[in-house]
């Protein structure tokens, strides 16, 4: 089943006094291009979360962005500088007993002096971490994956219509080339009888010329390729597997076949037949463009 390269989808994931949310969105790229913005809590986990977002996704322009909100400060912890602590202490008790102060110093004086006490954040648990925002990108991950698939579907009929179309103008061309040899053969026979002066037609030469010309503009090969490659196309939309760049591919080889086609009959009928069908082709490509 072919997929879109373009959807969005938002996840979250809550707990512990903290909320994590991921929004991914992603459009046409040829390659895998992926722009990953992440709190600076966690970017030590950007390169997992990329080989992440990489495994389930294999072709498109992807921009993610995880938000972190925090309730509280659980990754803070206070520390106390006892040797400050105590040089504070030492340098009151000295100006105490220069200045004959009475009295003792209290707590309640030391803990004025700020550059006591100093905040430091904990070293996270980066494999707790990695499971919180593992299912916030699973979130967005699932509401992509359905978007892409719901426009791989429209896709899909699109290229059915099409490659039902393009079946049918194989038809028209299968029905016109005896036509068209004919017609040929009469064009010469009156070419040759007009050169001649009225003079004999020498017959058996004459269908030797036309059983050369014949070869020279028989369609029949790019005929039987052009079916298997509309029908290697048809079985590509059905496979498990990303397709877009094998559909490119063998896009070019129809294309590639319809050209020889249109060059070989020498017909003015099957050539107009061809131009519909190149047009098709091109509508075609455009929309592979945006098949994963």
């Amino acid at each position: 089943m072919i997929k879109s390269m373009t959807g969005y989808g938002r996840g979250e994931w809550r707990g512990e006094g903290k909320k994590l949310g991921a929004e991914i969105k992603s459009v046409n790229h040829r390659y895998c291009d992926i722009s990953l913005r992440l709190p600076r809590k966690l970017n030590p986990l950007e390169t997992q979360a990329r080989n992440f977002l990489r495994q389930r996704i294999s072709r498109g322009r992807i921009e993610a962005f995880v938000q972190l909100e925090e309730s509280a400060l659980p990754g803070e912890k206070l520390e106390v500088d006892l040797k400050v602590a105590r040089d504070y202490f030492l340098g009151l008790k000295a100006l105490q007993e220069n200045l004959g102060i009475p009295g003792e110093v209290r707590l309640e004086t030391l803990a004025g002096f700020r550059d006591i006490f100093t905040r430091k954040e904990t070293e996270p648990d980066l494999g707790k971490e990695w499971e919180c925002l593992q299912a916030a990108l699973e979130g967005a991950l699932a509401g992509l994956e359905a978007m892409r698939r719901d426009e791989g579907l429209k896709l899909k009929e699109d290229f059915l219509a099409r490659l039902a179309a393009l079946e049918r103008m194989i038809r028209e061309i299968e029905n016109q080339a005896p036509l068209a040899l004919k017609a040929c053969r009469d064009r010469l026979a009156q070419r040759v009888q007009e050169l001649s002066g009225g003079l004999g037609i020498d017959e058996s030469r004459l269908a030797q010329e036309v059983a050369f010309l014949a070869e020279r503009s028989d369609i029949t090969e790019e005929l039987v390729r052009l079916r298997s490659h509309l029908n290697q196309y048809r079985e590509m939309l059905n496979s498990p597997e990303p397709a877009g760049r094998k559909l490119e591919f063998l896009l070019q080889e129809i294309n590639r076949e319809a050209n020889t086609i249109g060059s070989k009959a020498n017909d003015a009928g099957i050539s107009h037949v061809v131009v519909e069908m190149k047009s098709e082709l091109e509508k075609i490509r455009e929309q592979v463009q945006n098949v994963e």
